[in-house]
C-alpha cells in the first residue's frame, strides 16, 4: 500500500469508531456529571421573594454620566458630519455650535469638581441650552445647600436661577 492513500473501507470504519467513541463519551458525562437526580424538597407553604437591588448613589450618578456623555458624543458626530459639508456661513455656524458644546463640557466638570471640593462628593452636573441639571447624592439638601449650590452654578454658568435644576 502506497503512502498517503488510505483504503476507502478503512477509512469509514474509522470514522464510524470515532462516532461511537463520541457517542460514549458524551453518554458518560451525560450520566457521570448529571445532578437532576438530586431534587430538594420544596418546603411548605413557601413564599417566592423577589428581592430587587436597590442602585447605589454612585452607581445612579454613573448612569446619568453615562447619558449625559453618550448624547453629547451623538450630536458632536452629528456637528462634525455637517461640519465636513456645510460651506460659508453655515459652517460657520456648526463651528458655533462645537464650540458651545465644548463649553458645556468644561462648565461641567468644573463644577462637578467645584461641588465635590465643597463637600457633595457625589454628584453630576448637565449643562443644557436652556437649563442645569445638577443631582447631588448621599446628603441631604436643606435651603442653605441648596442655596449654595444654586449661587454657584448660577456664578460659573451664567444662567438665572430659574434656569437652574437642582435634584437629590
Amino acid at each position: 500500500m502506497e503512502r498517503g492513500k488510505l483504503d476507502p473501507i478503512l477509512a469509514w470504519v474509522l470514522v464510524g469508531v470515532s462516532f461511537f467513541l463520541l457517542l460514549g463519551v458524551g453518554f458518560y458525562s451525560r450520566v457521570a456529571f448529571d445532578s437532576s437526580d438530586e431534587v430538594l424538597p420544596e418546603p411548605p407553604l413557601a413564599v417566592a421573594v423577589v428581592a430587587q437591588k436597590q442602585p447605589s448613589d454612585e452607581a445612579v450618578l454613573v448612569e446619568f454620566r453615562w447619558n449625559r456623555d453618550r448624547e453629547r458624543s451623538r450630536l458632536q458626530e452629528t456637528l462634525e458630519a455637517m461640519l465636513h459639508t456645510a460651506e460659508g456661513d453655515q459652517k460657520a455656524k456648526v463651528q458655533d455650535e462645537l464650540l458651545t458644546l465644548m463649553k458645556r463640557q468644561t462648565i461641567e466638570h468644573e463644577l462637578e469638581n467645584l461641588l465635590t471640593a465643597k463637600g457633595y462628593n457625589h454628584n453630576a452636573v448637565a449643562v443644557y441650552p436652556e437649563t442645569v441639571a445638577v443631582i447631588v447624592k448621599g446628603k441631604a439638601l436643606n435651603a442653605n445647600s441648596v442655596a449654595e449650590i444654586g449661587e454657584l452654578v448660577t456664578r460659573i454658568t451664567g444662567y438665572r436661577v430659574e434656569q437652574v435644576r437642582i435634584m437629590e
